[in-house]
């Protein structure tokens, strides 16, 4: 095995050291150690409300998933896994489709260790007391602790009333709390311990290193003769595991791809159903990325999208009848008064909102149109970019129409169509 260490959600640096973000799809193999940080797994969905979106759930639970699967592998050759030991922090209660109906389950800091029956029940609690005693003074986790001296501050203790027999206690507070302490799982550890304190990514990289110098057990190499005694469908089960893995990889990394692609889609269609301005940004993003801008968001109500073409200002608006004029004005007090003087002004409309595309009305009323063609604003309704999205996904997303549509939407005064704009008597929706 090799002496290499992986550090997971948090930056290190040392000749043995690689680093990792706990959201990565793939890591650096061949590691005899694993330190990951939790908070950098609740990391993954602190801010949102009672789950991640769609698709954010899908990528967070897949996260989990694969760093369990580490982790248990990892064990299983004999490896070390040093966890540091944090608050619970926010959960996320996400759900997902499945062939017997929607799924719900909640995720925590630790939802990716891998599945033992004790660590399944790890009671943790924030803070802990004012000392840090010794329960392990040789122990290489108690001598880290002690080289950080007065520095060390435990952010969370193990509560127990009673240890498993199993369970290594390295280092607990006053009340007898545990703050540091081993668990052997397979053939190898799992390792808890405070975060460390040191701020320099060199300075952590020399502690981790320290550390895992003696904590990852050398098994003896194994004789050249053992390999041909094996047991009745050893060398078949191996292939076969050997074999499952290398599918259940691809398949991963294929429905990862899947699923970004199709969350996509279900975004710009979302163009269609805004019925707040609000509503419209992330879909509007979507869209116009599609088309090769450069989107950034400027409020809740406006993006800049740019490209080598020019740059746009994109005021969004959404309206169950024709689009009111008071759109327009925003957008023509934001190009005089803000930093954005030199692009050009854009609406994008979801008028009618709440009526299939094909039952829609004009959504650009005369008074409007005049305004637009008086200042050399584009006038797009969610309709006509939902076409133009739909023409470059399916031409396979073809450079050169997503840049004929671009040049378009940019030089166009008045409102856009993808082909055969109407004459200025009459608007087809």
């Amino acid at each position: 095995m090799s002496d290499r260490i992986l550090v997971i959600g948090f930056e290190a640096e040392g000749e043995r050291i690689d680093c990792a973000d706990f959201a990565a799809e793939s890591t650096p193999e061949g590691h005899a150690a694993v330190v990951a940080d939790p908070a950098a797994a609740s990391a993954l969905w602190a801010g949102s409300a009672e789950r991640p979106e769609a698709e954010g759930a899908e990528q967070v639970v897949l996260a989990m998933q694969r760093r369990r699967r580490e982790a248990t592998e990892l064990l299983q050759r004999g490896g070390t896994l040093a966890c540091v030991l944090r608050p619970l922090g926010p959960t996320a209660r996400v759900t997902r489709p499945g062939p017997q109906g929607a799924r719900s389950s909640i995720l925590h800091a630790y939802s990716w260790l891998p599945e033992e029956p004790s660590l399944a029940r790890l009671v943790i609690v924030a803070g802990a007391g004012r000392e840090v005693r010794a329960a392990d003074e040789t122990h290489p986790a108690w001598r880290l602790i002690q080289s950080q001296g007065a520095t060390t501050r435990p952010a969370a203790c193990v509560v127990a009333a009673e240890v498993p027999s199993h369970w290594h206690p390295i280092a607990t507070d006053e009340d007898g709390r545990l703050l540091a302490f081993e668990v052997g799982v397979e053939r190898g550890r799992v390792l808890f311990i405070p975060p460390l304190a040191a701020s320099d990514p060199r300075e952590r990289g020399a502690l981790i290193e320290g550390l895992l110098a003696s904590t990852s057990p050398q098994a003896a190499a194994a004789p050249e003769w053992l390999s041909a005694v094996q047991l009745p469908e050893q060398a078949a089960l191996a292939a076969r595991v050997a074999e499952l893995s290398e599918r259940l990889e691809a398949l991963e990394r294929e429905f990862i791809s899947l699923r970004r692609r199709y969350g996509r889609l279900e975004r710009i269609n979302a163009l269609l159903a805004a019925r707040m301005p609000g509503d419209l940004a992330s879909p509007a993003a979507a869209a116009l990325s599609l088309l090769a801008f450069r989107v950034e968001t400027v409020d809740a109500v406006s993006l800049l999208a740019s490209a080598d073409e020019g740059t746009a200002l994109v005021v969004l608006t959404a309206a169950q009848e024709a689009v009111p004029s008071d759109v327009y004005w925003d957008l023509i007090h934001r190009l005089e008064d803000g930093p954005r003087k030199g692009a050009k002004g854009m609406i994008l409309a979801n008028g009618f909102c709440t009526l299939p595309p094909e039952e829609r009305g004009i959504v650009f009323p005369d008074l409007l149109r005049r305004g637009a063609a008086h200042r050399g604003v584009c006038l797009v309704a969610t309709t006509e970019l939902h076409r133009a999205a739909s023409a470059v996904l399916a031409s396979g997303e073809d450079a050169a129409l997503a840049a004929s549509i671009r040049k378009s939407l940019l030089e166009t005064t008045g409102p856009w169509f993808l082909n055969n704009p109407p004459s200025p008597e009459g608007e087809a929706q």
